[in-house]
Protein backbone atom coordinates (compact mmCIF):
# COMPACT_ATOMS: atom_id res chain seq x y z
CA UNK A 1 0.00 0.00 0.00
CA UNK A 2 0.85 3.09 -1.20
CA UNK A 3 1.17 4.88 2.69
CA UNK A 4 2.74 1.59 4.61
CA UNK A 5 6.06 3.65 4.93
CA UNK A 6 3.99 6.44 6.75
CA UNK A 7 2.16 4.24 8.61
CA UNK A 8 5.15 2.61 9.59
CA UNK A 9 7.14 5.66 10.61
CA UNK A 10 4.15 6.73 12.78
CA UNK A 11 3.54 3.97 14.12
CA UNK A 12 7.25 3.58 15.59
CA UNK A 13 7.47 6.81 16.47
CA UNK A 14 4.36 6.78 18.96
CA UNK A 15 5.17 3.78 20.35
CA UNK A 16 9.02 3.82 21.22
CA UNK A 17 9.95 4.43 24.77
CA UNK A 18 6.70 3.42 26.74
CA UNK A 19 5.81 5.33 29.70
CA UNK A 20 5.85 2.41 32.16
CA UNK A 21 7.22 3.19 35.34
CA UNK A 22 8.46 0.11 37.93
CA UNK A 23 5.99 1.08 40.24
CA UNK A 24 3.30 0.42 38.47
CA UNK A 25 3.28 -2.86 37.46
CA UNK A 26 4.94 -6.19 38.46
CA UNK A 27 9.00 -6.40 37.89
CA UNK A 28 8.49 -9.83 35.91
CA UNK A 29 6.23 -7.42 33.30
CA UNK A 30 8.47 -4.48 33.63
CA UNK A 31 10.95 -6.54 32.49
CA UNK A 32 9.66 -7.79 29.40
CA UNK A 33 8.29 -4.57 28.80
CA UNK A 34 12.19 -3.38 28.93
CA UNK A 35 13.35 -6.17 26.89
CA UNK A 36 10.38 -6.17 23.85
CA UNK A 37 11.83 -2.51 23.52
CA UNK A 38 15.39 -3.29 22.70
CA UNK A 39 14.29 -6.14 20.67
CA UNK A 40 12.16 -3.56 18.95
CA UNK A 41 14.95 -1.17 18.85
CA UNK A 42 17.11 -4.01 16.83
CA UNK A 43 14.17 -4.99 14.70
CA UNK A 44 14.15 -8.55 16.80
CA UNK A 45 9.99 -8.18 15.96
CA UNK A 46 9.61 -12.34 16.37
CA UNK A 47 11.28 -12.73 19.50
CA UNK A 48 9.72 -9.26 21.11
CA UNK A 49 6.64 -10.66 19.98
CA UNK A 50 7.29 -14.26 21.42
CA UNK A 51 8.28 -13.20 24.80
CA UNK A 52 5.04 -10.11 25.30
CA UNK A 53 2.38 -13.32 24.17
CA UNK A 54 4.41 -15.63 27.11
CA UNK A 55 4.31 -12.99 29.83
CA UNK A 56 0.40 -11.94 28.46
CA UNK A 57 -0.37 -15.62 29.26
CA UNK A 58 0.91 -15.21 32.83
CA UNK A 59 -0.40 -12.18 34.12
CA UNK A 60 -3.65 -13.13 35.07
CA UNK A 61 -6.59 -10.52 35.56
CA UNK A 62 -4.36 -7.21 36.26
CA UNK A 63 -5.80 -4.85 33.65
CA UNK A 64 -3.00 -2.24 33.45
CA UNK A 65 -0.47 -5.05 32.80
CA UNK A 66 -2.64 -6.68 30.39
CA UNK A 67 -3.10 -3.20 28.71
CA UNK A 68 0.14 -2.46 28.58
CA UNK A 69 1.39 -5.73 26.91
CA UNK A 70 -1.11 -5.63 24.59
CA UNK A 71 -0.19 -2.31 23.41
CA UNK A 72 3.40 -3.45 23.22
CA UNK A 73 2.04 -7.12 21.07
CA UNK A 74 0.50 -4.26 18.96
CA UNK A 75 3.16 -2.23 18.49
CA UNK A 76 5.33 -5.15 17.79
CA UNK A 77 2.99 -6.59 15.31
CA UNK A 78 2.45 -3.26 13.28
CA UNK A 79 6.21 -2.61 13.47
CA UNK A 80 6.97 -6.45 11.55
CA UNK A 81 3.66 -5.28 8.89
CA UNK A 82 1.32 -7.09 10.20
CA UNK A 83 -1.64 -4.71 10.78
CA UNK A 84 -4.21 -7.01 10.96
CA UNK A 85 -2.82 -8.72 14.10
CA UNK A 86 -2.17 -5.31 15.93
CA UNK A 87 -5.58 -4.18 15.84
CA UNK A 88 -7.57 -6.65 17.84
CA UNK A 89 -4.28 -6.22 20.59
CA UNK A 90 -5.20 -2.83 20.18
CA UNK A 91 -8.86 -2.74 21.05
CA UNK A 92 -8.61 -4.89 23.77
CA UNK A 93 -6.05 -2.86 25.52
CA UNK A 94 -8.22 0.01 25.03
CA UNK A 95 -11.34 -1.87 26.16
CA UNK A 96 -9.49 -2.59 29.49
CA UNK A 97 -10.01 1.10 30.39
CA UNK A 98 -6.78 0.77 32.69
CA UNK A 99 -4.60 3.23 30.22
CA UNK A 100 -3.57 6.40 31.38
CA UNK A 101 -4.49 9.56 29.57
CA UNK A 102 -1.54 9.71 27.74
CA UNK A 103 -1.44 6.31 26.72
CA UNK A 104 -4.96 6.14 25.53
CA UNK A 105 -4.07 8.89 23.20
CA UNK A 106 -1.21 7.57 21.80
CA UNK A 107 -2.82 3.95 21.57
CA UNK A 108 -6.08 5.77 19.64
CA UNK A 109 -3.58 7.38 17.69
CA UNK A 110 -1.82 4.24 16.63
CA UNK A 111 -5.28 2.24 16.13
CA UNK A 112 -6.82 5.00 13.57
CA UNK A 113 -2.90 4.97 11.47
CA UNK A 114 -3.52 0.81 11.44
CA UNK A 115 -7.32 1.46 10.69
CA UNK A 116 -6.30 3.42 7.94
CA UNK A 117 -3.60 0.92 7.15
CA UNK A 118 -5.87 -1.59 6.29
CA UNK A 119 -8.13 0.23 4.52
CA UNK A 120 -10.86 0.79 6.91
CA UNK A 121 -11.37 4.51 6.99
CA UNK A 122 -14.53 4.91 8.49
CA UNK A 123 -13.34 3.38 11.60
CA UNK A 124 -9.93 5.72 11.36
CA UNK A 125 -12.01 9.17 10.88
CA UNK A 126 -14.43 8.11 14.07
CA UNK A 127 -11.01 7.07 15.95
CA UNK A 128 -8.72 9.51 14.67
CA UNK A 129 -11.32 12.43 14.88
CA UNK A 130 -11.61 11.14 19.16
CA UNK A 131 -8.19 11.35 19.23
CA UNK A 132 -8.05 14.54 17.45
CA UNK A 133 -9.98 16.51 20.57
CA UNK A 134 -8.05 15.82 23.31
CA UNK A 135 -4.32 15.80 22.15
CA UNK A 136 -2.44 18.30 23.50
CA UNK A 137 -0.20 18.19 20.14
CA UNK A 138 -1.05 17.40 16.38
CA UNK A 139 1.49 16.96 13.54
CA UNK A 140 1.23 17.90 10.36
CA UNK A 141 1.17 14.08 9.58
CA UNK A 142 -1.80 13.50 11.49
CA UNK A 143 -3.94 15.73 9.51
CA UNK A 144 -2.67 14.26 6.45
CA UNK A 145 -4.01 10.49 7.76
CA UNK A 146 -7.23 12.46 8.38
CA UNK A 147 -7.07 13.94 4.94
CA UNK A 148 -6.18 10.43 3.40
CA UNK A 149 -9.25 8.10 5.62
CA UNK A 150 -11.63 10.95 4.07
CA UNK A 151 -10.45 11.12 0.60
CA UNK A 152 -11.59 7.39 0.78
CA UNK A 153 -14.62 7.70 2.09
CA UNK A 154 -15.24 10.36 -0.57
CA UNK A 155 -15.77 13.29 1.81
CA UNK A 156 -13.81 15.38 -0.27
CA UNK A 157 -14.84 18.77 2.26
CA UNK A 158 -13.24 17.60 5.13
CA UNK A 159 -10.40 15.98 3.29
CA UNK A 160 -9.24 19.46 2.03
CA UNK A 161 -10.20 20.87 5.41
CA UNK A 162 -7.33 18.44 7.23
CA UNK A 163 -4.77 18.92 4.38
CA UNK A 164 -4.92 22.43 4.29
CA UNK A 165 -4.35 22.02 7.87
CA UNK A 166 -1.17 19.78 7.16
CA UNK A 167 0.20 22.23 4.69
CA UNK A 168 -0.58 25.38 6.45
CA UNK A 169 1.45 24.16 9.42
CA UNK A 170 4.66 22.86 7.08
CA UNK A 171 7.39 25.18 5.29
CA UNK A 172 8.17 22.79 2.83
CA UNK A 173 4.89 20.37 2.48
CA UNK A 174 5.75 16.99 0.36
CA UNK A 175 4.98 16.76 -3.33
CA UNK A 176 2.39 14.03 -2.33
CA UNK A 177 0.72 16.30 -0.37
CA UNK A 178 0.18 18.98 -2.75
CA UNK A 179 -1.07 16.47 -4.99
CA UNK A 180 -3.65 15.18 -2.69
CA UNK A 181 -4.80 18.68 -2.55
CA UNK A 182 -5.15 19.14 -6.27
CA UNK A 183 -7.67 16.47 -6.50
CA UNK A 184 -9.83 17.07 -3.95
CA UNK A 185 -10.07 20.74 -5.32
CA UNK A 186 -10.55 19.21 -8.46
CA UNK A 187 -13.13 17.07 -7.25
CA UNK A 188 -14.76 19.39 -5.70
CA UNK A 189 -14.65 22.10 -9.21
CA UNK A 190 -12.31 24.51 -7.32
CA UNK A 191 -10.42 25.05 -10.21
CA UNK A 192 -9.29 28.16 -9.52
CA UNK A 193 -7.66 26.73 -6.48
CA UNK A 194 -6.33 23.29 -8.16
CA UNK A 195 -4.50 25.81 -10.67
CA UNK A 196 -2.82 27.20 -7.66
CA UNK A 197 -1.79 24.35 -6.98
CA UNK A 198 -0.22 23.09 -10.25
CA UNK A 199 1.37 26.14 -10.30
CA UNK A 200 3.21 25.03 -6.82
CA UNK A 201 4.26 21.52 -8.28
CA UNK A 202 5.76 23.10 -11.58
CA UNK A 203 7.80 24.86 -9.31
CA UNK A 204 8.73 21.76 -7.70
CA UNK A 205 9.53 19.85 -10.90
CA UNK A 206 9.52 22.16 -14.12
CA UNK A 207 9.97 19.39 -16.35
CA UNK A 208 7.14 16.92 -15.38
CA UNK A 209 5.26 17.35 -18.32
CA UNK A 210 1.99 15.75 -17.00
CA UNK A 211 1.72 19.13 -14.52
CA UNK A 212 1.57 21.30 -17.21
CA UNK A 213 -0.88 18.88 -19.32
CA UNK A 214 -3.49 19.07 -16.14
CA UNK A 215 -2.68 22.96 -15.94
CA UNK A 216 -3.96 23.32 -20.36
CA UNK A 217 -7.18 21.46 -18.87
CA UNK A 218 -7.97 22.99 -15.75
CA UNK A 219 -7.72 26.17 -17.92
CA UNK A 220 -10.14 24.87 -20.30
CA UNK A 221 -12.27 23.33 -17.95
CA UNK A 222 -12.24 27.29 -15.89
CA UNK A 223 -13.23 28.44 -19.68
CA UNK A 224 -9.94 30.17 -20.32
CA UNK A 225 -8.61 28.71 -23.58
CA UNK A 226 -6.77 31.96 -24.01
CA UNK A 227 -4.60 31.06 -20.54
CA UNK A 228 -4.81 27.70 -21.75
CA UNK A 229 -2.96 28.28 -24.89
CA UNK A 230 -0.40 30.01 -23.91
CA UNK A 231 0.60 27.56 -20.95
CA UNK A 232 0.56 24.90 -24.65
CA UNK A 233 3.09 27.22 -26.37
CA UNK A 234 5.66 27.35 -22.86
CA UNK A 235 5.34 24.20 -24.12
CA UNK A 236 6.55 24.33 -27.07
CA UNK A 237 9.22 26.58 -26.20
CA UNK A 238 10.88 24.63 -24.23
CA UNK A 239 10.32 21.63 -26.81
CA UNK A 240 8.73 19.64 -24.54
CA UNK A 241 5.43 18.58 -26.72
CA UNK A 242 7.35 16.11 -29.08
CA UNK A 243 4.34 13.19 -29.10
CA UNK A 244 2.19 13.63 -32.42
CA UNK A 245 -1.17 13.32 -29.66
CA UNK A 246 0.44 16.71 -27.85
CA UNK A 247 1.29 18.64 -30.55
CA UNK A 248 -2.35 17.84 -32.43
CA UNK A 249 -4.13 18.91 -29.05
CA UNK A 250 -1.95 21.99 -28.93
CA UNK A 251 -2.69 22.87 -32.84
CA UNK A 252 -6.74 21.94 -32.26
CA UNK A 253 -6.56 24.90 -28.89
CA UNK A 254 -5.28 26.88 -31.11
CA UNK A 255 -7.84 26.82 -33.10
CA UNK A 256 -10.04 26.84 -30.20
CA UNK A 257 -8.91 30.55 -29.59
CA UNK A 258 -9.17 31.61 -33.39
CA UNK A 259 -5.35 31.85 -34.15
CA UNK A 260 -5.85 29.15 -37.22
CA UNK A 261 -2.50 30.76 -38.97
CA UNK A 262 -0.20 30.18 -36.21
CA UNK A 263 -2.06 26.46 -36.03
CA UNK A 264 -1.52 25.75 -39.77
CA UNK A 265 1.87 27.53 -39.61
CA UNK A 266 2.98 24.61 -36.34
CA UNK A 267 1.37 21.73 -38.29
CA UNK A 268 3.52 22.27 -41.43
CA UNK A 269 6.56 22.92 -39.46
CA UNK A 270 5.55 19.17 -37.30
CA UNK A 271 5.00 17.58 -40.08
CA UNK A 272 8.44 18.80 -42.08
CA UNK A 273 10.27 17.66 -38.48
CA UNK A 274 8.39 13.90 -38.81
CA UNK A 275 6.74 14.42 -35.42
CA UNK A 276 3.16 14.04 -37.16
CA UNK A 277 2.50 11.91 -39.94
CA UNK A 278 1.12 13.49 -43.29
CA UNK A 279 -2.17 10.76 -42.80
CA UNK A 280 -5.30 11.80 -44.78
CA UNK A 281 -6.68 13.03 -41.45
CA UNK A 282 -3.58 15.42 -40.52
CA UNK A 283 -3.61 16.32 -44.27
CA UNK A 284 -7.24 16.93 -43.79
CA UNK A 285 -6.76 18.90 -40.49
CA UNK A 286 -3.80 21.14 -42.39
CA UNK A 287 -6.24 22.26 -44.85
CA UNK A 288 -8.76 23.55 -42.22
CA UNK A 289 -6.58 25.49 -40.54
CA UNK A 290 -5.35 27.27 -43.91
CA UNK A 291 -8.85 27.97 -45.19
CA UNK A 292 -9.95 28.90 -41.48
CA UNK A 293 -6.97 31.25 -41.94
CA UNK A 294 -8.38 32.20 -45.31
CA UNK A 295 -4.90 31.05 -46.62
CA UNK A 296 -6.97 29.77 -49.73
CA UNK A 297 -4.18 28.70 -51.84
CA UNK A 298 -2.60 26.97 -48.95
CA UNK A 299 -5.74 24.79 -48.47
CA UNK A 300 -6.05 24.03 -52.05
CA UNK A 301 -2.59 22.68 -52.72
CA UNK A 302 -3.18 20.49 -48.90
CA UNK A 303 -6.48 19.29 -50.73
CA UNK A 304 -5.60 18.74 -54.52
CA UNK A 305 -2.60 16.39 -52.77
CA UNK A 306 -5.51 14.59 -50.76
CA UNK A 307 -8.30 14.11 -52.64
CA UNK A 308 -7.50 11.32 -54.69
CA UNK A 309 -6.54 9.93 -51.72
CA UNK A 310 -10.17 10.13 -50.15
CA UNK A 311 -12.65 6.86 -50.73
CA UNK A 312 -15.64 9.18 -50.68
CA UNK A 313 -16.09 12.93 -52.09
CA UNK A 314 -15.92 15.13 -49.19
CA UNK A 315 -12.31 16.22 -50.11
CA UNK A 316 -13.41 17.08 -53.54
CA UNK A 317 -16.64 18.90 -51.97
CA UNK A 318 -14.30 21.25 -49.87
CA UNK A 319 -12.14 21.51 -52.91
CA UNK A 320 -15.22 23.23 -54.72
CA UNK A 321 -16.34 25.54 -52.17
CA UNK A 322 -12.55 26.68 -52.24
CA UNK A 323 -12.33 27.22 -55.71
CA UNK A 324 -15.48 29.14 -55.60
CA UNK A 325 -13.70 31.51 -52.83
CA UNK A 326 -11.24 31.75 -55.62
CA UNK A 327 -13.49 32.09 -59.04
CA UNK A 328 -12.09 29.04 -60.40
CA UNK A 329 -15.36 28.09 -61.55
CA UNK A 330 -13.49 25.40 -63.92
CA UNK A 331 -12.15 23.74 -61.23
CA UNK A 332 -15.00 23.90 -59.14
CA UNK A 333 -16.95 22.52 -61.24
CA UNK A 334 -15.06 19.61 -61.90
CA UNK A 335 -14.28 19.02 -57.93
CA UNK A 336 -17.96 19.14 -57.79
CA UNK A 337 -19.01 16.20 -59.99
CA UNK A 338 -16.08 14.36 -58.76
CA UNK A 339 -17.86 14.66 -55.49
CA UNK A 340 -20.77 13.83 -55.98
CA UNK A 341 -19.76 10.71 -58.27
CA UNK A 342 -17.18 9.58 -55.66
CA UNK A 343 -20.57 9.85 -52.93
CA UNK A 344 -20.33 9.61 -49.33
CA UNK A 345 -21.32 13.86 -49.11
CA UNK A 346 -23.69 14.96 -45.93
CA UNK A 347 -25.76 16.98 -47.60
CA UNK A 348 -25.42 15.81 -51.82
CA UNK A 349 -27.89 18.65 -52.13
CA UNK A 350 -25.71 21.19 -51.09
CA UNK A 351 -23.29 20.01 -53.84
CA UNK A 352 -25.80 20.10 -56.40
CA UNK A 353 -26.99 23.82 -55.20
CA UNK A 354 -23.30 24.96 -55.31
CA UNK A 355 -22.37 23.21 -58.76
CA UNK A 356 -25.66 24.68 -60.61
CA UNK A 357 -24.29 28.10 -58.80
CA UNK A 358 -20.87 27.54 -60.61
CA UNK A 359 -22.88 26.54 -64.00
CA UNK A 360 -24.85 29.74 -63.65
CA UNK A 361 -21.49 31.85 -63.17
CA UNK A 362 -20.17 29.82 -66.70
CA UNK A 363 -22.85 31.32 -68.34
CA UNK A 364 -24.74 27.20 -68.54
CA UNK A 365 -27.75 27.93 -68.00
CA UNK A 366 -29.68 24.61 -69.31
CA UNK A 367 -26.67 22.59 -67.12
CA UNK A 368 -27.65 25.16 -64.05
CA UNK A 369 -31.14 24.29 -64.20
CA UNK A 370 -30.73 20.43 -64.37
CA UNK A 371 -28.13 20.86 -61.10
CA UNK A 372 -31.06 22.89 -59.69
CA UNK A 373 -33.69 20.33 -60.11
CA UNK A 374 -30.95 17.26 -58.48
CA UNK A 375 -30.92 20.00 -55.80
CA UNK A 376 -35.04 19.77 -55.33
CA UNK A 377 -34.85 16.54 -54.18
CA UNK A 378 -33.37 17.16 -51.00
CA UNK A 379 -35.44 18.71 -47.89
CA UNK A 380 -32.59 20.95 -46.82
CA UNK A 381 -31.68 22.38 -50.18
CA UNK A 382 -35.32 22.42 -52.03
CA UNK A 383 -36.53 26.12 -51.26
CA UNK A 384 -33.14 27.29 -52.58
CA UNK A 385 -33.29 25.79 -55.42
CA UNK A 386 -36.62 26.73 -55.83
CA UNK A 387 -35.52 30.15 -55.67
CA UNK A 388 -32.90 29.59 -58.14
CA UNK A 389 -35.29 27.91 -60.78
CA UNK A 390 -37.71 30.85 -60.45
CA UNK A 391 -35.20 33.14 -60.37
CA UNK A 392 -33.82 31.45 -63.71
CA UNK A 393 -37.32 31.35 -65.54
CA UNK A 394 -38.01 34.93 -64.85
CA UNK A 395 -34.60 35.59 -66.25
CA UNK A 396 -35.68 33.53 -69.43
CA UNK A 397 -39.26 35.08 -70.07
Amino acid sequence: MRLTRLFLLLILTTTSGWPVHAATVSPQTFNTLKKAEQLLDKKAYGKAIAILQARLNKVGKKPLEQALILRALASAHAAKGNYQSAIPLLERALATNALTDTQKRQALRMLGQLYLAQNQPAKAVKTLESWLKTAPKIEPEDYLLLAHAYTQLKRYRPALKYINQAIAQTSKPKESWIQLRLSLNYYLKNYSAAIQDLHRLIRMKPNHKPYWEQLTALYQLSRKPITAAAVVELQVLVDMLTKEKEILQGIQLLRAIHVPYLAGRRLQQEMTKGRVKKTLKNLNLLASCWTEAREFKKALQVLERTAALSADGKIHFRLGQLYIEQEQWQKAAQALRSALKKGGLKSPGKAWLLLGSVLYEMKKTTQAIQAFKKALQYKRTRQSAQQWLAFLSQKAA
